[in-house]
């Protein structure tokens, strides 16, 4: 770098309750009829996976209290770890096929 001075460069935040940038042509809430009949199967979806994620994370601690072994826990332990990824892969596609 050169030894040039430096310059101090300061910029206004924009005021608390401005617009900001306009919408675009489109891009306006009244637009869009569709958007209330995907947002509701969308959250069903959503508090089913929710549902699912529970029974998971409650169900882990029971089986592993009458499985006493030690290498089942090995076991339960990659079997969960397989059932995130299983579960989220699942709730992703649902959710993209409620959207078309």
């Amino acid at each position: 770098m050169s030894g040039g001075r430096r310059v101090v460069v300061t910029r206004r935040p924009p005021p608390l309750g401005s617009r900001g940038t306009p919408p675009l042509p489109g891009d306006s809430p009244g637009d869009s009829p569709g958007v209330p009949a995907i947002v509701g199967p969308q959250l069903r979806q959503a508090l089913r996976t929710v549902g699912a994620v529970a029974g998971l994370l409650l169900g882990v601690p029971v089986l592993a209290a009458w499985v006493p072994d030690p290498w089942a826990w090995v076991a339960m332990s990659l079997a969960v770890q397989g059932a995130w990824v299983g579960l989220s892969v699942l709730h992703l596609r649902w959710a993209e096929r409620l959207e078309r």
